[in-house]
């Protein structure tokens, strides 16, 4: 793996490069000034990259961008979650459609499903059912989480 950037194999971008590193190299060694306005523009450009920002960022700018982008990423999902409810919704009623229309039927497959695994004991069956509910119902609502500061102040 190499760690230098390799020069491009078109021309153009070959005399471009060129131009860039001999830029690059006449600001390292404080060469004088040349007659190229195009060397000229890549070593400002070169000295411009080399100078520290003037910009003071405020000591919560970090907090400040992860709540911007919360907040944006936040509105970005309303449809979703909108055509998620929909989509719940028409489900349930199918599954409600399903149950009058076919309710005996499941009614005995259920019967028959629970005397095969041997699960006829209500308090295993309330134990299933303490343990399987809150996972459906955890995966049905929206999770929110607080931002986590890990004392960037």
């Amino acid at each position: 793996m190499t760690h230098s950037p390799q020069p491009p194999h078109d021309p153009v971008d070959e005399r471009e490069w060129t131009l860039q590193e001999r830029a690059l190299q006449a600001e390292r060694f404080g060469l004088g000034p040349e007659d190229d306005a195009k060397l000229q523009r890549y070593r400002a450009v070169t000295r411009a990259l080399r100078e520290p920002l003037d910009l003071q960022l405020p000591d919560d700018f970090a907090i400040q961008m992860a709540l911007r982008v919360k907040r944006r990423s936040a509105s970005d999902r309303q449809p979703e979650l909108w055509l998620s409810s929909v989509l719940l919704g028409a489900l349930c009623a199918m599954m409600v459609g399903l149950a009058v229309m076919c309710g005996p039927e499941w009614l005995q497959l259920g019967q028959a499903a629970v005397k095969s695994y041997q699960l006829t004991n209500p308090w295993l069956l309330a134990l299933v059912a303490c343990m399987v509910l809150p996972a459906v119902l955890g995966k049905l609502t929206p999770h929110h989480n607080p931002p986590h500061h890990h004392g960037l102040r």
